[in-house]
């Protein structure tokens, strides 16, 4: 059975007119309402998504990232405090030198209240066990807190008196934070 020219130029025209027939009921344009549903819904979900990942963050966050340190403290007001570039260089060395003790330093304090208190939820822990992993603790905050009271001995010699009654009288970002 041959097919002739015209048989198949008229398969092809029909084919192509139901195929443009049934992609034409499919499609369907969005009237302006429904668009501005959409709209609100991905915007809501982006708003969504945005505030899930600040939570993330917030969570991450730990006793390092919010600390500062003394120095941190100095630099930041170095325009107010006036200090020279020979100050600063001078706080800037203190500041790298005691940066790697000062991460092991915070990390150690919280390790060891996990253990202590990880000794306070144990049932089979003893008062000593108990005592013994809360001294560590102690221990490693104080020791902590010395190597802070050292860096600070060694900025505060780097300061004029003038400077340092001037940075005391400085109201911190932080501090405003948390009168409100």
């Amino acid at each position: 059975m041959k097919i002739t020219k015209s048989q198949m130029t008229g398969i092809l025209f029909s084919l192509l007119f139901l195929g443009t027939s049934i992609v034409s009921a499919e499609y369907k344009p969005y009237t302006n309402a429904e668009q501005d549903t959409k709209q609100q819904k991905m915007e809501k979900r982006q708003q969504k998504k945005k505030e899930q990942q600040e939570k993330k963050a917030m969570k991450q966050k730990g006793m390092k990232e919010k600390a500062k340190s003394y120095s941190a403290i100095v630099l930041e007001q170095a325009e107010v405090l006036d200090l020279t570039d020979e100050q600063l260089g001078k706080i800037m060395r203190i500041q790298m030198n005691h940066k790697k003790a000062r991460k092991e330093l915070l990390d150690q304090p919280r390790k060891s209240m996990t253990k202590a208190l990880k000794e306070l939820r144990n049932p089979a822990a003893t008062v000593d066990s108990i005592r013994k992993a809360g001294r560590v603790h102690t221990d490693d905050f104080d020791a902590l807190v010395e190597a802070e009271i050292i860096v600070r001995k060694n900025i505060d010699a780097v300061l004029t008196p003038k400077q340092r009654k001037h940075l005391t009288t400085i109201k911190l970002p932080d501090e405003k934070k948390m009168a409100e």
